[in-house]
């Protein structure tokens, strides 16, 4: 219960999450972005060929923390472990959350995305109880 209550008041106003993926040799590359919470899980939208991307298909394991858009820090890192949405109703659900939390913006890039032809990817954070 006390996990609960420490990620929801974590990240329940937080507009930006920093996320920690691993390259090969150990080290943390850390990178602010756009998240949404639902049911407990944390999700993120990012590129497909983003190397956050690539260090997740090789590694799963991940630190997440609020932060401000710079990337600096406004609560603790929590573990975590990501995996890839692949449901097309899951997506849908997800994007409909982002849009509801970041309006326009969210709309704009995704916009830009599909006139780039770039892929984009949900990926699911479930933060491992301390």
């Amino acid at each position: 219960m006390e996990q609960t209550q420490n990620f929801t008041q974590a990240f329940s106003n937080a507009k930006y999450m920093n996320i920690e993926t691993y390259r090969r040799s150990g080290e943390g590359i850390r990178t602010p972005v756009w998240f949404v919470e639902s049911g407990g899980l944390l999700f993120l939208l990012t590129r497909a060929d983003s190397g956050k991307v690539k260090r997740l298909r090789r590694d799963a394991q991940v630190k997440v923390a609020p932060c401000k858009m710079n990337g600096d820090l406004t609560g603790d890192w929590m573990p975590g472990e990501a995996t890839f949405v692949e449901s097309e109703d899951s997506a849908n659900a997800i994007k409909s959350m982002f849009e509801q939390k970041y309006g326009a913006a969210v709309r704009i890039t995704s916009a830009l995305s599909r006139l780039q032809k770039k892929k984009r990817v949900f990926i699911k954070v479930f933060v491992q109880p301390q």
